[in-house]
């Protein structure tokens, strides 16, 4: 995870525009982030994956991602069971 001392900054990606995103997680790093989180869940997930896609090829060619993670939740609306998936995307720079 993070070096010590230093937590990763988190970034959760809803329905704004994906600069927003990138823009967000520029100015984390520009802080001196190593590492930056970007959370996304449900309709959320592709923009999500596109402000990482923007990241990398746009603005921090040397950025890797260092891990993605799924997972879903299970909640009951209405008596109904619904479940909603999310994903986590770590990114770096070295």
């Amino acid at each position: 995870m993070a070096s010590h001392g230093q937590r990763p900054r988190l970034v959760i990606v809803g329905k704004k525009p994906v600069f927003r995103y990138v823009t967000a997680s520029i100015v984390l790093f520009n802080r001196g982030s190593k590492e930056v989180e970007l959370v996304a869940r449900g309709k959320n997930i592709p923009l999500c994956v596109d402000t990482v896609e923007l990241l990398r090829k746009s603005f921090h060619q040397n950025l890797r991602i260092k891990d993605i993670s799924t997972w879903s939740e299970e909640f009951v609306v209405n008596g109904k069971t619904r479940r909603i998936s999310y994903m986590k995307i770590v990114v770096e720079r070295p």
